[in-house]
C-alpha cells in the first residue's frame, strides 16, 4: 500500500459524521443504532501546496488510487497513519506554486 508523503498545510477541516441507522416506529419514536463496528470515520478537506514543476507527482498519485484505492497518510493532528481513499480533488495553478485541495475520507483494510 503506497504512502502519501506531501505536507498538508495548516488549517485542515476534520468532520465527524457517524454512521447509523434509524427505524421509526411512528408517534415520533425511533430506534437507532451505529451502523456497522466502524460507524465513525473521519472526512478530511486537506489543502497541499506544492511547486508546479512537482504537482504533476501528486495529481499522478491521486489519479493512480483513481478514488476507490486506499492509501496510507500520517494525519497530522494526532501523527496516526490511516488508510483514506481521495474521491475528489482540484488544483489552483499560482504562479511557481501550485495548491492542490483534496477530500480524504478514512477507510478500514
Amino acid at each position: 500500500m503506497e504512502t502519501f508523503h506531501w505536507k498538508v498545510s495548516p488549517g485542515m477541516q476534520v468532520t465527524d459524521e457517524p454512521a447509523v441507522l434509524t427505524v421509526k416506529l411512528g408517534d415520533g419514536y425511533e430506534q437507532r443504532r451505529a451502523a456497522g463496528i466502524n460507524s465513525l470515520l473521519k472526512k478530511y478537506s486537506v489543502t497541499v501546496n506544492v511547486r508546479r514543476r512537482h504537482v504533476s507527482a501528486l495529481e499522478d498519485f491521486l489519479a493512480r488510487h483513481g478514488g476507490w484505492k486506499a492509501f496510507q497518510w500520517r494525519e497530522p493532528q494526532t501523527f496516526r497513519t490511516i488508510c483514506v481513499v481521495c474521491r475528489k480533488w482540484s488544483t489552483v495553478v499560482n504562479g511557481a506554486y501550485s495548491t492542490v485541495t483534496c477530500e480524504f475520507e478514512q477507510v478500514m483494510r
